[in-house]
Order: structure tokens, then C-alpha cells, then sequence
């Protein structure tokens, strides 16, 4: 009879046990996340005022090119390929044609905007100790109107201890790509901005891929768009291989990264050799507009005569000097070996 009513306890202490309400257990309080990671691509300077800059917007897009080819090229998406049509047009429906094409290519060469990193939001608009404990997750509200952008969108979390804060600039992006999703955007960041995926595909040279998967994700002035996107202008700038964003959309910025970092003398050499000698004094002229204190700001810029302007800049300001200065006597070396050989060409036709 007693191990029975041992028994017997123990089955009711059990049922009683499984059929009570849970104790409530306090969620420990989510730290709020917000990036913060440093970057030194545009220091404590905002860029936005001299980006958008009028001189500096013709520099960049002057800079940029027009090869057709390369800008109406196929592309390796999920967009289909329209089969190609063929006209006969006058002469003023070409230039109509001609004309439409310009507008595209403007479009397609369109330049994501430079800008200062944003700032953590940290605005608390109440407090409420009686609330804590309340729940074990947060709350978000999110306005849903329509005709606000997401950037004036109201959105408001209520924190585990009662708190009524202002959303992250994480949890914003995250409510407004739920309630306004945009095309390539998701919710979790790609796994190719992780490091060691990024420096994979870096290395395979993907630079475009890498650019336009950034501006598609973020935000301009997002910490983690401005690390991805200055880690592909470094790597670019050690390769020396900045023609592979020429004619592109992502030239500009490049440019404008290397003249505010003052590194164009790779840049620079490059143009030399490639005999781009109207780009290499655009980026000079560019250096000037955004480094005013330099010395060679001074020289009088004289689109007739870019080799000068380049000259100023490498006797002046520039930090591989030596460099530049090879670059520039073997390019005058092969332009006396063309005129040369003009001049025996013309000698024994008689010219």
C-alpha cells in the first residue's frame, strides 16, 4: 500500500506539473544592431556636395565613354533577349533612332550617388517600465500609407523593458522590403558580400556582378554598400585594371573614389599608355576641384595641350613621380617614332 501511494503522488505531481501555465522566463534584451563598420573612403568629409557638383559631373561622365558596344551588350540575366529587327529608315529616322539610343545609354550609364555614411538612429520617443516583461519579442509598427518614401516612412519598435524607440536603419530596411519589396533586394544580405565570399569572386575579377549586386542591395550611404564597394575599388586599383568598369555606370564613382584618396597615379599611368590623354588631364582637372589646397592647382588647364596638365600634376603633387615620368617620355618616344616614320612614308612617295 505505500509504494502504491507513492505512486499515486507522484503521477498527480506530474499532471499538475504538465497541465500548469509556463512560468514566464524574461527574454533577455536584444542589443540593437546597426552597422558601424569604419571606413576611410571619404574620411569625415560629405562627398555628396562636390559629387554633385556640376563641373565634377561632366568630368565623370566625360570620363566614362560611350562605347555602344559595351554598353548595349548582352547581359548574363534573367531579363529575356529580344530578337533583333531590321529597318530601312531614312536618314532623319536614323538620326531619331540614334537619338533614342543616346537617351538609353544615359540611362544605363546613370551613376550611383556618392555620400556620407549615415548615422545610428538612437531616438527614443517614450519609456515605459510597466510594460517590461510584458512578451518575449518585440513589436515593430510600421506606417504602410501609401505615397511615403521608406526613408520618411514612420516605423517604431517597443523594446522588451517598454522602451518605444525609433527603428534601426537595419530594421527599417527590413519592414520596408517586406511592405515595399524592390527588385534584387532581399531581406538577408547575399552571401557574396561575406568576406571570404568576397574576396573570392574578387579575385576572379567580378567586379560589375560585385557593383551592381551592392547598389541593388543597399543604400548609398549604407556602412556595409560603402565597404563592398570601396573593397572592389581597391582591388581594381592594385590590378590596374580600371577598364573593365569603362563605358559602365560604376566608372565614375571609381574615379571620384581614387581623386579623393589621392591614388590616380596608377590611374594616370595607365591613360599614358593606353594614350587617353584628354581622360588622364579630366581626372587632373578633377584632382584640383576636390584637392584645391595642391600645389599644381594653380597651373592654367588648357584642353589643347592635356600632356601639360598631366606634367603639372607629376612635377607637383604626384606620389610615384618616377613612375609618371617613364610613362610619359615613352609615350613621347612612340609618337617621334610615328611622326618619323610618316615623314619616310611621304619621302618615298615623293610627298
Amino acid at each position: 500500500m505505500e509504494v502504491w501511494r507513492r505512486l499515486s503522488v507522484g503521477v498527480r505531481a506530474a499532471v499538475r506539473a504538465s497541465t500548469s501555465p509556463p512560468a514566464r522566463v524574461a527574454a533577455p534584451r536584444l542589443a540593437r544592431t546597426c552597422t558601424t563598420l569604419p571606413t576611410t573612403a571619404y574620411d569625415d568629409r560629405d562627398p555628396a556636395p562636390l559629387f554633385f557638383d556640376t563641373n565634377v559631373q561632366d568630368i565623370l561622365k566625360r570620363v566614362t565613354g560611350r562605347n555602344y558596344n559595351k554598353i548595349f551588350r548582352r547581359r548574363f540575366d534573367e531579363n529575356k533577349l529580344k530578337p533583333p529587327k531590321y529597318e530601312f529608315l531614312t536618314e532623319g529616322q536614323l538620326n531619331e533612332q540614334m537619338e533614342e539610343a543616346r537617351k538609353k545609354a544615359e540611362a544605363l550609364l546613370q551613376m550611383p550617388p556618392v555620400v556620407r555614411q549615415r548615422e545610428a538612429i538612437q531616438e527614443v520617443v517614450s519609456r515605459d517600465p510597466a510594460l517590461t516583461g510584458l512578451d518575449t519579442c518585440r513589436y515593430v509598427f510600421t506606417d504602410i500609407s501609401y505615397g511615403i518614401s521608406d526613408r520618411k516612412r514612420f516605423i517604431l519598435v517597443r523594446d522588451l523593458d517598454g522602451t518605444l524607440r525609433q527603428a534601426s536603419w537595419e530594421e527599417r530596411d527590413r519592414m520596408n522590403q517586406i511592405y515595399n519589396p524592390r527588385n534584387g533586394r532581399k531581406l538577408l544580405p547575399y552571401k557574396v558580400f561575406e568576406e571570404k565570399n568576397l574576396k573570392n569572386v574578387l579575385e576572379r575579377e567580378e567586379y560589375e556582378f560585385v557593383l551592381d549586386l551592392a547598389c541593388a542591395q543597399y543604400e548609398p550611404d549604407d556602412p556595409d554598400y560603402q565597404r563592398v564597394t570601396g573593397q572592389v575599388y581597391e582591388a581594381l586599383e592594385a590590378r590596374r585594371c580600371y577598364q573593365v568598369l569603362h563605358s559602365t555606370r560604376h566608372y565614375g564613382p571609381l574615379c571620384f573614389y581614387l581623386v579623393w584618396n589621392r591614388k590616380i597615379d596608377n590611374m594616370l599611368t595607365t591613360l599614358i599608355q593606353e594614350e587617353m590623354l584628354s581622360e588622364g588631364a579630366d581626372i587632373v582637372c578633377l584632382y584640383h576641384i576636390l584637392h584645391p589646397q595642391c600645389k599644381s592647382a594653380g597651373h592654367p588647364v588648357d584642353a589643347s595641350q592635356p600632356l601639360q596638365t598631366i606634367k603639372a600634376y607629376m612635377e607637383q603633387d604626384s606620389l610615384q613621380r618616377a613612375k609618371l615620368q617613364l610613362a610619359i617620355q615613352s609615350y613621347m618616344e612612340i609618337v617621334e617614332q610615328r611622326q618619323q616614320h610618316r615623314e619616310e612614308v611621304q619621302a618615298a612617295h615623293g610627298l
